[in-house]
């Protein structure tokens, strides 16, 4: 580990190089863990994003790209619940950042996240058409799912979340299911489901919770949530699950792909239904009016955000580890935690993560595993453990 890593000035600036947009801050279903509704302030936003917000968002995006020479632009449509929004808005969406890459030379690939109920074959069309990919949010079987993700009325919605996901597999589009983890339950139970399923991408995300909450252990969880990825994959890999895969690429001394593991700046730029510009939308979970800002695409290029105080503090604090973080011998690796997970009312974000103890057990365990499991190659064709490698050097 280098010292010097723990300074967030040393991480570069860089251009804004992925949007999450809000097209719509309404949902379908009421899911009892939702981050997003802890928040009241999402109600003074338009349910739906405009025609016009719509218009000035892709003009800023195509001058975004156009002065950077962005070679991809990444763009996430979320919510709420997204769908809402409608298939003709997608496809006109997905036109237009055609049209964009057509004159510019940027990829631009959209992908959705979606509670997945509204799902028919006219959006699998959709997707289809305009090369969308789509995160469907499915916490495993049944009796996992129905826990937290019910409709207003009070019943489940699993019945018609696995008839999408099974939909969507059996077309030609890209999917990920995103599952929260529930640590009352063994983890085959989700890996199984998504077999059955034909889902070999998926995640099982650590539940939203600030330090000032007391959420349950998760290490025992992961720990064996890791064994059943060994176990999937040790002869042919059939399963990819993105935490552990990004947990193994960050010890490994790689950059995870995801914000949630590793070392590095949190820069996410996210568009309003109403044109204002926040920083990640899941720092919503501490409290009300926490992200708000007055900054727009109206009066204000995208990468402008980057000077917006609160946009600005959120990425600054999300390299800025705490004390005990920059003593930590897990530090690149674990990159103290899902910056959310660090938030208290008292210290702001200058917390370990709520889940500090599990990462560190979770990252221990999972080293000490790949110690037995890895090997360097030498010249003469003869292997050394990695873990007799280590001790030796």
């Amino acid at each position: 580990m280098l010292a010097e890593r723990s300074d967030f000035a040393a991480f570069l600036d860089q251009p804004i190089t992925q949007l999450l947009v809000k097209v719509a801050t309404r949902c379908n279903i009421d899911c009892s863990y939702c981050y997003w509704f802890r928040d009241a302030s999402v109600y003074s936003k338009p349910k739906l994003m405009s025609a016009d917000v719509l218009h000035r968002l892709l003009q800023r995006i195509e001058q975004h790209v156009v002065r950077y020479c962005l070679a991809e632009f990444p763009i996430i449509l979320h919510g709420g619940e997204p769908l809402l929004w409608g298939v003709e808005n997608f496809d006109r969406f997905a036109e237009a950042c055609d049209g964009i890459s057509a004159r510019t030379g940027c990829d631009i690939p959209i992908a959705v996240t979606t509670n997945g109920v509204l799902i028919d074959d006219q959006w699998l069309d959709c997707f289809e058409r305009g090369n969308i990919s789509v995160a469907i949010s499915l916490d495993g079987p049944a009796h996992i799912h129905d826990l937290n993700r019910r409709t207003f009325q009070g019943t489940g919605t699993h019945a018609a979340v696995e008839r999408a996901a099974r939909m969507l597999v059996s077309r030609d589009i890209g999917v990920i299911a995103l599952a929260v983890c529930n640590p009352d339950c063994p983890p085959q139970q989700y890996a199984d489901f998504f077999a059955a399923c034909g889902i070999v991408n998926y995640d099982i995300m650590i539940p939203d919770a600030t330090v000032d909450e007391s959420p349950p252990s998760i290490a025992a969880f992961y720990k064996g949530l890791f064994d059943v990825w060994l176990a999937a994959n040790r002869t042919t890999q059939t399963a990819n699950i993105r935490i552990i895969s990004d947990m193994i690429t960050a010890l490994l001394g790689n950059n995870s792909p995801t914000e949630g593991v590793g070392h590095k700046p949190v820069e996410l730029c996210t568009v309003m239904t109403d044109g204002t510009v926040e920083a990640h939308d899941v720092l919503r979970i501490a409290g009300d009016g926490f992200t708000s800002t007055r900054f727009n695409i109206f009066d204000h290029e995208i990468d402008e955000v980057r000077n917006e105080p609160r946009w600005k503090a959120a990425r600054d604090a999300s390299v800025k580890l705490c004390a005990k973080c920059r003593e930590c011998k897990f530090m690149n690796a674990c990159g103290g935690g899902y910056l959310p997970h660090r938030f208290s009312k008292k210290n702001g974000y200058d917390n370990p993560s709520v889940y500090c103890d599990d990462l560190y057990s979770m990252f221990e365990n999972m080293q000490s595993v790949l110690e037995n499991h890895l090997y360097f190659s030498k010249p003469d064709g003869s292997r050394v453990a990695m873990r007799d490698a280590l001790a030796g050097s």
